[in-house]
């Protein structure tokens, strides 16, 4: 008998990290659901992830509508039944610039997109994995998330809420059968990127991104969709409800799970005066 492919759901797939991921799954064997708003590209999208999923589908779902997400959400349990995994990779970073000086419409929207568009998107895919008694839901983050990220406020204070929600939405989680984790996916060459390249704002207040890019410090394009995909085969549960980062070793970090996840390891964390001193 033919074993059933797993399912993974992924936002704003129809470019950039998410378009590598779907692809990146795809190719692993899962029938991906691919979303975004652009029907153009979700049509672009569908045969390319049939050539190595057959059983595929790209749907319409924006973030940013509760009703949207519930719609796309009935639309994957009549097509595939269960959803294993969920990626929300959305994301917007158009607010560029002081907090005091930005589009406040453009900055609420990246704040509205990032951190709400999660929330919406949980409230869908939880339901579904509850009803199978697992499942994995995997939440980008992102620049800012555990620093100062200077004149990208928007982006950097919803990417570190995203955080600290996947630690929350874990521990309430728990004993379900279902996990969350924060997954960071290093600098990468997308249409968010070139924007933060190439306008005049991003120019002016973040020209150390692009020095990034000429002196090709920028993440190579298959780390996230390998990290993400370690997170969906169960290769990095001992680190749910943490930020896990290209950045680090996948290997060491399976070698030591034991050894980190006793301690704050990868959390959103402030050291306080009682911590003077110690190791």
């Amino acid at each position: 008998m033919e074993a059933i492919a797993k399912v993974v759901v992924i936002t704003g797939a129809t470019r950039g990290i998410g378009k590598n991921m779907a692809l990146h799954f795809a190719k692993h064997g899962y029938t991906v659901i691919g979303t975004g708003r652009d029907e153009q590209l979700l049509n672009e999208l569908e045969p390319q992830l049939r050539q190595f999923s057959p059983r595929s589908h790209c749907l319409h779902l924006d973030v940013q509508k509760h009703d949207s997400v519930q719609k796309a959400a009935g639309q994957m349990r009549d097509i595939v039944g269960s959803v294993d995994v969920w990626i929300n990779n959305a994301g917007a970073f158009a607010a560029i610039g002081p907090t005091w000086e930005v589009d406040p419409q453009v900055w609420l929207n990246d704040v509205s997109t990032n951190l709400f568009g999660v929330f919406h998107c949980v409230q869908a895919a939880v339901p579904l994995m509850l009803e199978q008694g697992s499942g994995r839901i995997i939440n980008v983050v992102g620049g800012g998330t555990i620093g100062e990220f200077k004149y990208g406020n928007g982006y950097g204070t919803s990417k570190t809420a995203i955080a600290r929600f996947t630690e929350n939405l874990n521990a309430e989680l728990q004993d379900t059968g279902l996990m969350a984790f924060a997954l960071d996916p290093g600098l990468n060459d997308t249409d968010m990127t070139k924007y933060q390249r190439e306008t005049e704002a991003g120019q002016k207040y973040f020209p150390r991104i692009s020095q990034a890019f000429a002196e090709h410090r920028d993440a190579p394009a298959h780390l996230a969709p390998t990290l993400a995909y370690l997170l969906a085969e169960g290769k990095l549960d001992a680190y749910n409800g943490r930020i896990v980062s290209i950045h680090e070793d996948a290997d060491k970090l399976q070698e030591k799970a034991a050894e980190l996840q006793v301690a704050d390891y990868f959390k959103l964390r402030m050291k306080k005066l009682e911590d003077l001193g110690r190791s």
